[in-house]
């Protein structure tokens, strides 16, 4: 089978739409937003950005990748956000998404994006290629008259409804999301393209079925605090009393915790709602610890971001570090698929930042790429892993690394893509 490895041409892209809109099952709806944006002179996913295993001119096998910067643990890291890899039915089990997968490593190292990053519709899948779990997936369904807070909170906020259509409104949102970001843990720093093709077109305009509003607390002085994007629904329950509508929210951001209340409060205030979906809740969110039943919650926790180190020195190097964490721990690393990887890397930490020297020593922790992926971002603990046997080494050396690799906050990623 002649089958060439290539990025794609732009001619290309609507027949990269037929693969991917086949390979997850998109709906007709769907499928023609994702042409009408991948056909879009401004498009979301430049030709350039995929890769694709190519036989007799269609693009069978493929993988796209959005350069972006990410937080990790407040410090702004180049990575590869990964999206859209699929494969034709007639094409599978014959290896091409390895051959792509293996040929988009060397390109994110080559575009210098230290790590990628992805949503898995299976983890045994890219398991496979040396991604470890990076974060959870936190959501709740709740009742506005069951999600009380604890205690009683009176604050000088005011959360208003604003319009996401005005220019001023959106650049507020943005600097507000900028702040929120910047000392968080896989947050994605999202860019004016990223606002301009992710955010407000897909999360605000894709689903017309719904009105979506979008709030902002503000102080006295009419700074902004923090804000909830969301959309709401009358649900079709018929002779049943009481609230029947149903609230998503989207961006749930609070710059400080009386912004949270008073954006949890505001949700609250909708009596004709009868459930919140709260979709993108962090794991560290202090929901729990803030509710008079917090069981009232019914809080669901899945996989979530799936992160594969592509340059070791590079990422261990831009990562950001704790201010008092200092000391040294020298991690042997495995990586079938990236032979430049392999070795024994020297990780000097202080003041927050790490110097990260490639030696011949030998290392005080053993681990594989993908176990390197959990450390790398906060998920797990090195004694975490090493209790699952993904990590091997002293306890003395254990505990350095759960010292050096501990993050101010949980991973998060509240971004699809």
């Amino acid at each position: 089978m002649d089958i060439e490895i290539r990025h794609l041409r732009a001619e290309e892209l609507p027949a990269f739409g037929d693969l991917i809109s086949y390979v997850f099952a998109n709906s007709r709806e769907h499928h023609e937003q994702l042409q009408a944006g991948l056909l879009n002179d401004d498009s979301f996913l430049k030709p350039e950005w995929v890769l694709a295993a190519m036989h007799e001119g269609q693009p069978v096998s493929s993988l796209g990748a959005y350069p972006v910067e990410v937080r990790v643990n407040g410090r702004a890291v180049p990575a590869a956000a990964v999206t859209t890899v699929g494969t034709a039915p007639g094409f599978r089990r014959q290896g091409l998404q390895r051959r792509v997968m293996t040929k988009a490593l060397e390109w994110h190292r080559d575009s210098g994006q230290t790590f990628a990053m992805l949503w898995a519709s299976f983890g045994a899948i890219y398991q496979r290629y040396g991604y470890g779990l990076a974060s959870a997936h936190t959501s709740y369904t709740w009742e506005p008259s069951m999600a009380a807070l604890r205690d009683p909170f009176e604050s000088d906020l005011a959360v208003t409804l604003v319009d996401w259509r005005d220019a001023e409104v959106r650049a507020t949102v943005e600097r507000v999301y900028r702040e929120y970001a910047a000392p968080r843990n896989l947050a994605i720093d999202r860019s004016e393209e990223w606002w301009r093709t992710h955010v407000w077109p897909w999360e605000f305009e894709q689903k017309e079925e719904r009105r979506v509003y979008l709030a902002v607390a503000r102080d006295p002085r009419g700074r902004p605090r923090g804000y909830v994007a969301y959309r709401t629904k009358e649900l079709e329950l018929p002779y049943e009393p009481g609230p029947n509508q149903e609230l998503e929210t989207g961006d749930f951001v609070a710059l400080d915790l009386d912004a949270w209340r008073a954006l949890w409060n505001y949700i609250r205030a909708h009596d004709l709602v009868k459930t919140v979906q709260f979709r993108w809740a962090a794991e560290d969110d202090p929901a729990q610890d803030l509710l008079l039943e917090p069981r009232a919650l019914r809080r669901r926790t899945g996989d979530a971001m799936w992160l594969r180190v592509v340059d070791v020195p590079s990422a261990l190097e831009a990562r950001g570090y704790e201010p008092d964490a200092t000391g040294e721990v020298v991690l042997g690393v495995r990586d079938d698929l990236c032979p430049w990887n392999e070795g024994a890397y020297r990780v000097r930490v202080e003041g927050g930042y790490a110097s990260v020297k490639r030696v011949r020593s030998k290392p005080q922790l053993t681990l594989p790429v993908g176990a390197l992926g959990s450390l790398y971002s906060g998920f797990r603990s090195a004694t975490a892993l090493a209790r699952a046997d993904r990590v091997e080494g002293s306890v003395t050396a254990l505990r350095t690394a759960d010292r050096l690799f501990a993050t101010a906050y949980r991973p998060h990623v509240m971004d699809g893509f």
